[in-house]
Formats: C-alpha cells, structure tokens, sequence
C-alpha cells in the first residue's frame, strides 16, 4: 500500500489537534473529512483513507493528541509496547469512560467537527 502523500499527513494532524479534551474521533471519520489527494483514484481511497489516517498517527508529533482517536467499533486499536493502556489512561484522565471490554459509546463521546470542516481541500503534494 501506498504510503499517504505529506499533505494528507498535514491535514490528519490539523483535525487531530481539533478534537477537545474528553472527545474522541475515528480513522474512518478523520479521513472522510478529507477529499482524495491529487492523483489518488477515488474508488482505491476509499478502501484505504483509514489505514492512511492511522500512518499518519504512526509517528505523528509528542504534543498531538493521537490517543482521541479510535476505531469505527468505538475501541481502542491495536498499538506495539504501552500504547493501548497509554490510550486508555490518557482517555480516562480525560473524563472518557470506556467499558470493561474496552469499547467506547460514540454516541456519547464523539466529537461533531464544524460544518466548514466538510471536505477540507488538501493541497497536491
């Protein structure tokens, strides 16, 4: 797979830095906010725009908050060494409540972007 073009990469880490204190946000629901980058079939950004929002968390910057970000299931998504008790802990300092089995109530605790952030243009890369 293709890794993700810079800008795309740029624009996950700007929504990231958006999501408040106590809310979280999905792969899927980042990259959805995001069109296909110049030169990407659609139809293949589709399948991928997830994944690619999870490799540019991978290494994202120490002072984003990547641990808001959660699978479509409302659970914390597998991560090498302390990452997911480091999420849950982080999650829990934050007042999010996850539920003996690790799931998360999205109705309850995602986070409803502004309705300029629709679609932000991502520059080509």
């Amino acid at each position: 797979m293709r890794r993700p073009p810079a800008a795309f990469i740029s624009q996950v880490h700007r929504i990231v830095a958006a999501i408040p204190s106590g809310r979280v946000f999905t792969y899927g629901r980042i990259a959805g906010l995001i069109p296909p980058p110049a030169g990407v079939d659609p139809a293949g950004y589709e399948r991928i725009k997830a994944r690619w929002a999870g490799q540019a968390l991978a290494a994202c910057p120490d002072d984003l908050p990547w641990h808001r970000v959660v699978n479509a299931q409302g659970r914390i998504s597998r991560h090498s060494g302390d990452g997911p008790d480091l999420q849950r802990n982080l999650l829990q300092a934050e007042g999010v409540i996850l539920s003996a089995d690790g799931a998360i109530e999205l109705e309850r605790y995602l986070w409803q972007p502004p309705d300029e952030w629709r679609e932000i243009q991502v520059p080509s890369s």
